[in-house]
């Protein structure tokens, strides 16, 4: 598979995931809630209340991101070429 296949794919499962997360607290929640007020089960909620909304990923222009990496590990690398150097000089003094 492709990487972006596999990071949609990834991104997925872990939206189901703490959608589900989120619903099991909830319902926890109104367990709690209906144990310690006396009220009958039927109160509890079936349905979330609130509907979540689909995340719409923006589309990325692939040659802006490969310039800003390039740009980013060129700056990470002489980031390091610096701090070397600074660490030569002061180790020779």
């Amino acid at each position: 598979m492709k990487l972006p296949a596999v990071l949609r794919r990834v991104a997925s499962i872990l939206n189901t995931t703490f959608n589900y997360l989120r619903t099991r607290r909830q319902r926890r929640l109104y367990q709690q809630w209906i144990e310690q007020a006396d009220l009958p089960p039927e109160a509890i909620p079936q349905e979330p209340q609130e509907e979540v909304a689909k995340e719409i990923a923006p589309r990325i222009d692939k040659k802006r991101l490969r310039v800003y990496l390039l740009f980013m590990l060129l700056g990470a690398a002489l980031v390091i070429v610096c701090g070397g150097l600074i660490i030569l000089v002061v180790r020779s003094c």
